[in-house]
């Protein structure tokens, strides 16, 4: 009896979230518009969070997003909007604050701030006194962060527990160590790098996705950086133990070019190579949404649209859309053989 009960609550449950079938994964969702709160923490950190319309009818699930190295959150506000209005609360926090943060000195590429972020979306949860309580789902929570934010969802994914977080996408994180940007030998403090060890150690508690692009110039020439990034993964998916649920997607130079309109009244940044998951819209963005969808709100259901879109190689999977020049797609163990693909 209570084997049925656990199925009948978990039916009740996913079918709150429509699947990627059923939502146009590249356009606005159906939870309507974002709204921001600025929180902070006891430790004096600030935190953004964005969230559809509250108090929510069925806990939101929750992604924390991880800015970049002189990052702030106009940088990414049209990705974050997408992942609000198709159910998510995303927590954005910050190394210190959001002035303090577009330093170029102002980093913690080791996850810290990541980790604020999820400790923050499970106190919020269950503090009475939080406009939040009980509208989070910190049961279903992924990682996602991009350049250092994408180091630090891999260093950040390493330390929580197994069951913590249901996935980890790293939008172009630092290469693969001992030798990082900056210059050093690391891991250091500074290093905005990571270790094959370290994805090994993340890809054995959830899936995890990384993306680059070809003309990627922030730590080698384009397209060095992408294939380095790529001889990463490949390190880091060396062995059957750490390959299952793993992908890794290249987007075309064409994709990702600098357009000029990176920037608001005040401030410019780039948009393209490196900073292609800023440009609006993002050819990146999809990718982020369809695993965040399949891993907290479809529970990686493999019958689900979200888990074709993702791991199948079938018409209308993320991989076959042209912006994507080179895939490589581990599926979970309970799924076909892995691919590449070539473009």
């Amino acid at each position: 009896m209570r084997g049925l009960l656990l199925c009948l609550s978990a039916l009740i449950g996913a079918s709150a979230w429509p699947d990627c079938g059923e939502v146009d994964v590249t356009a606005a969702g159906p939870f309507g518009e974002m709204s921001q709160m600025n929180v902070t923490t006891e430790g004096g950190t600030v935190i953004f969070v964005l969230h559809p319309p509250l108090p929510a009818k069925t806990p939101y699930p929750v992604m924390v997003f991880s800015h970049g190295t002189t990052g702030e959150f106009a940088m990414y506000q049209n990705a974050i909007e997408r992942y609000v209005s198709h159910g998510f609360v995303v927590i954005f926090p910050h190394v210190k604050g959001p002035v303090e943060d577009v330093s170029p000195l102002t980093l913690d590429p080791h996850g810290g701030f990541t980790m604020k972020g999820v400790e923050y979306a499970t106190s919020a949860n269950s503090d009475k006194s939080s406009p939040l309580y009980r509208s989070l789902d910190p049961q279903n929570l992924v990682l996602a962060g991009h350049s250092m934010g994408a180091s630090a969802t891999i260093l950040a994914a390493v330390k929580l527990p197994a069951g913590v977080a249901k996935a980890a996408i790293a939008q172009h994180p630092g290469i693969c160590g001992p030798w990082g940007p900056p210059p050093c030998l690391g891991p250091g403090p500074l290093c905005n790098t990571w270790m094959p060890a370290d994805f090994e150690v993340v890809s054995a508690k959830m899936p995890v996705l990384l993306t680059t692009a070809t003309n990627d110039g922030a730590f080698w020439p384009a397209p060095k950086t992408a294939e380095h990034e790529l001889g990463c993964f490949h390190k880091s998916t060396d062995s059957s133990a750490s390959k299952a649920s793993t992908a890794f997607a290249q987007f075309s130079a064409a994709a990702c070019a600098e357009d000029g309109k990176g920037g608001r009244f005040n401030r410019k940044w780039p948009n393209g190579g490196h900073d292609c998951p800023m440009k609006n819209p993002s050819v990146e963005t999809p990718w982020v949404l369809v695993a965040a969808k399949l891993y907290a709100q479809m529970g990686g259901a493999a019958k689900s649209r979200c888990h074709a879109m993702l791991w199948g190689a079938g018409t209308g999977s993320l991989q076959k859309d042209p912006s994507v020049e080179q895939a490589v797609i581990n599926p979970p163990a309970n799924s076909s053989t892995a691919f590449t693909v070539v473009v």
